[in-house]
């Protein structure tokens, strides 16, 4: 709960922003629906009708609370989008911001963001809609830049913006800083990685590890059992086979 004569000694801007914070914090944890302007005016320890001097209804807060959230979401990405830098590092600082700036650092703001979106008025929820597509669309060019200049793959750049942000985004569903295994640095650099490489292993580093495997077996430092043996027999095998068709298909050009 804040403190009521605190609170009326703050700038009336200040003051109104801290309504923001708490009316986030409470959409977060009870729902927009399920939360009222007394709620609020409680926890900050003032009547529903001090509330009225900051903003004119719950709806207003919440579109507030989605103009802020597209402020943060806006604010380092069109500079990291305009940067001299090859399109696979503004990539890797535009979803570490989005990780770490955006998502992870306004939780509460941002798991009402990506919840009370049809809690909106209309109005507020198309502008909130066009948002969006504004944002999609600075990835979206991000991705094209590194299709036409050779480092990504050629894959379509909507579908990947889609893929990066919503991969992102639903870090709000299951992060909490208090009881988090990573941190938010951490989460970015696990991200980046798999989005760069993807899940599946190349042949090389299949090589590289099945190479490790047979050299830590002459050293002595690993034992197989007979089962697992076979098991790498036909994993060398598949590796031998898919070498020999490859280099057959080429002599045969």
């Amino acid at each position: 709960m804040v403190d009521a004569r605190e609170f009326k000694g703050l700038d009336k801007s200040i003051r109104k922003q801290k309504i923001i914070d708490v009316a986030a914090s409470l959409f977060c944890k009870k729902g927009y629906q399920s939360t009222s302007l007394d709620d609020v005016a409680k926890i900050i320890g003032i009547s529903k009708a001090g509330i009225y001097h900051y903003v004119s209804s719950k709806d207003e807060l919440l579109s507030i609370i989605y103009l802020q959230a597209f402020e943060k979401i806006f604010q380092d990405t069109y500079e990291i989008s305009a940067m001299d830098l090859a399109p696979d590092e503004k990539l890797r600082r535009v979803i570490r911001n989005h990780i770490k700036n955006i998502i992870v650092k306004d939780i509460s703001m941002f798991s009402v963001f990506f919840s009370e979106e049809s809690q909106l008025p209309e109005k507020d929820f198309q502008k909130i809609r066009e948002e969006k597509k504004r944002y999609t669309r600075i990835i979206e060019q991000i991705v094209e830049e590194g299709i036409a200049k050779g480092q990504f793959r050629n894959l379509d750049p909507k579908l990947q913006a889609y893929a990066i942000l919503g991969m992102c985004n639903w870090i709000y569903k299951w992060y909490r800083s208090e009881r988090a295994l990573h941190d938010p640095e951490i989460i970015a650099d696990h991200f980046i990685a798999l989005l760069e490489s993807g899940y599946i292993k190349r042949e090389s580093e299949d090589a590289s590890q099945s190479h490790k495997r047979s050299s830590q077996r002459v050293d002595g430092d690993e034992e197989l059992s007979p089962h697992d043996l076979y098991g790498e027999i036909k994993h060398q095998c598949a590796i031998l086979t898919n070498l020999v068709e490859r280099a057959e298909s080429c002599h045969s050009k």
